[in-house]
């Protein structure tokens, strides 16, 4: 009896020592699981938030740019028709002199009346332009300049002056140093795959003889599609290109490049329209180039303003690109015809050495507009920080007030702040 209550202290102690250890165990455990799941919550939340933020900018990137561009498209339809209206209001009066052959009698002169659109031309001179008509053709960037149609895939869009990314947002782009669409030369035109109304999201089914319709100022125009085979074949290539088209592929009516092949916006010896976008799609990391020839022959164009060919956002030229000698007032040893007046001569020299200056291809890429912005990132981060501390704020007023009344004010200012981002982000990233 006396060792049982002398072992009873010990037990006593020794039992409580394992459940005191126990416990501390089992805490510790819990402690853990709860940290854990604190973690494990944090990270799954995450996860959620950010998935449905890139659901929103993919849904933006799909359908929101798509708004944009139609809302862009309807503006300039309007200023495209206003342009139209204007000039065919211009007075259609256009007087040039013809000097007649040596005889013992005065030289003969003729006045004849000619639409706005056309020219009136005679022996040894260049065309005289209404200079109304010059300055319709030869916009500022963002400006409608003309309208493309293609039945066969859908496209009808207002082209726009330049492929900057500011300008392939509103539609398809004009390569300001190629010639417009139904002058003499290649003419070359940009636009988008899968975002901003997606223009020539189809460009790859275009097939050879298929039509390509433009109207600009001077006039309507039909191109059809080339094939591949004809349209790039070797001796249409200019010399220092080596690029031959895939066997196979010679009845495709586009061919793919690297965005360095900027040669597909040269002179091949004919007059054709060159449509550019980005391959495959939903990347930047190609071309797909279709080329159309010129139904018929082409309209005479006044060689380039100084400050349209020399501006800043020129991007892509080609061998000169004006076209032929009877454009530029030149005879073929480069000099001014006799005939024009010394004030003539002197401005279309002055024009002449403007356009040879456009000749600047290896100096530039097919990624312009077409390769994102990388002056956009910054902005992108702080309108996404802004965003977060925005949402952050509102949820922290959510749970000392009241719940959905907080959620109800902080919607928009969150959402408008996203928005901004997506549009920066968008711009920052290569266009698909």
């Amino acid at each position: 009896m006396a060792d049982r209550q002398f072992l009873r202290p010990f037990s006593h102690r020794l039992t409580r020592f394992f459940d005191t250890g126990s416990r501390s165990v089992a805490d510790g455990a819990d402690t853990f699981s709860i940290m854990a799941s604190r973690i494990l919550g944090s990270v799954g939340r995450f996860l959620i938030t950010s998935g449905v933020v890139v659901l929103l900018f993919v849904a933006y990137q799909l359908w929101g740019t798509g708004i944009q561009e139609a809302s862009a498209q309807g503006a300039l339809d309007s200023e495209f028709d206003e342009l139209l209206d204007d000039l065919d209001a211009v007075p259609t009066t256009t007087t040039t002199t013809t000097t007649a052959p040596a005889t013992t009698e005065a030289p003969a002169t003729s006045t004849t009346t000619v639409p706005p659109s056309t020219t009136t031309t005679t022996d040894n001179t260049i065309p005289v332009f209404e200079e109304d008509l010059a300055e319709a053709l030869y916009r500022d960037g963002g400006d409608a300049i003309a309208r493309i149609i293609a039945p066969s895939i859908d496209i009808r869009k207002v082209v726009v002056e330049g492929v900057k990314v500011e300008d392939l947002r509103n539609g398809p782009g004009h390569y300001r140093a190629t010639v417009l669409p139904g002058q003499a030369g290649n003419s070359g035109i940009a636009g988008h795959r899968t975002t901003y109304g997606a223009p020539f999201n189809r460009i790859d089914e275009l097939q050879p003889g298929d039509e390509i319709n433009v109207r600009t100022v001077q006039g309507f125009f039909t191109y059809r599609v080339l094939p591949a085979g004809e349209a790039f074949a070797p001796d249409k290539l200019p010399a220092n290109v080596d690029f031959r088209v895939p066997e196979g592929d010679e009845d495709l009516g586009h061919i793919i490049v690297g965005p360095e092949a900027v040669w597909v916006l040269g002179e091949f010896g004919d007059n054709r329209l060159t449509l550019t976008a980005c391959h495959p799609k939903y990347s930047a990391r190609q071309r797909i180039i279709v080329a159309a020839e010129l139904v018929g022959e082409p309209v005479d164009a006044p060689p380039p303003p100084a400050e349209y060919l020399s501006a800043d956002d020129i991007n892509l030229a080609s061998e000169n690109v004006v076209g032929s000698e009877e454009a530029t007032g030149l005879n073929e040893d480069g000099t001014v015809a006799d005939s024009l007046t010394d004030d003539v001569a002197a401005e279309t020299e002055d024009a002449a050495a403007e356009v040879d200056r456009s000749a600047f291809i290896d100096e530039v890429s097919l990624d312009e507009g077409l390769n994102g912005d990388s002056d956009a990132l910054v902005p992108a981060i702080l309108w996404g920080l802004a965003a977060i501390a925005t949402y952050v704020g509102f949820k922290e007023l959510s749970r000392r007030w009241r719940r959905w009344p907080a959620i109800a004010i902080g919607l928009v200012p969150v959402v408008v702040l996203m928005g901004l981002s997506f549009e920066k982000i968008d711009r920052f990233l290569p266009a698909g």
